[in-house]
């Protein structure tokens, strides 16, 4: 489990490449919402489940002090190397985001690229009281995690893209528990090199399916108000990938 963030790190942004290249737009709407539900400035960011820091980085480009923490070293590495290479000052930890010891140092604590949906429903709520400990009065939890119903697209999606010489050749498909609410994410990943020769992962995550109404309602027990916005707007019924809003 888990190999598309430890043994393809470094393939990571390539593969995400097309978020990657509307992660400035994400960004924009998220500080709308720093602006328009925050109840209090935001200039301090724990960004959980930071990755490669591909959103962690765009914060910090903006002004943001942003401490970003990751459960893979192998991400993490990436994201260092990245900040560096930007002259970013980004601090970034190593560790659970079930398990964060923060008391009331963040202004916004983000978690973006859907990682919400690895907690069960016990899982979840103590990823919740985390947040809140974290959390400054006032302050905002925001959180990403896509409509598991993409209006019948449940064959096999293949698509490709390239890292420097090598092509990545992806299929991705998904096998869904109705009655455990539970998605079988299934990523086939290979690796083309300019020799001809191949490399072959697979991926295979268990990953919890939430609608908007179940993550509104698991999220008032523990945030004095809270929101869910669709894509990058207001809910709609079409929307394809959902934003919580939840504010101390």
């Amino acid at each position: 489990m888990h190999e598309l963030y430890t043994v393809l790190a470094e393939y990571y942004d390539a593969i995400y490449r097309r978020r990657v290249e509307r992660i400035g737009k994400e960004i924009d709407f998220v500080e709308g919402l720093f602006e328009n539900e925050a109840e209090r400035e935001v200039r301090k960011i724990l960004d959980l489940a930071c990755g490669t820091g591909i959103p962690t980085l765009e914060l910090a480009r903006r002004g943001y002090k942003v401490t970003g923490l990751d459960l893979h070293g192998e991400m993490l590495t990436v994201a260092r190397r990245k900040a560096e290479g930007e002259g970013l000052k980004i601090e970034f930890i190593r560790g659970d985001a079930l398990e964060i010891d923060f008391e009331e140092k963040f202004d916004a604590v983000t978690m973006f690229f859907s990682s919400i949906m690895y907690f069960d429903d016990s899982a979840i709520q103590q990823l919740f009281n985390s947040v809140k400990r974290a959390l400054k009065p006032g302050g905002i939890f925001i959180a990403d995690f896509p409509c598991w119903y993409y209006g019948g697209r449940d064959g096999p999606i293949v698509w490709d893209e390239r890292k420097g010489d090598e092509r990545l050749i992806m299929t991705d498909w998904r096998e869904v528990e109705p009655a455990t609410q539970k998605l079988h994410f299934k990523r086939l990943v290979q690796i083309v090199r300019p020799d001809g020769s191949v490399m072959a992962f697979m991926v295979d995550d268990e990953l919890n399916i939430y609608t908007p109404r179940e993550m509104r309602l698991l999220a008032e027990k523990h945030f004095r108000r809270v929101k869910i916005y669709g894509d990058l707007h207001e809910l709609r019924p079409n929307d394809r990938r959902y934003w919580l809003v939840a504010v101390k």
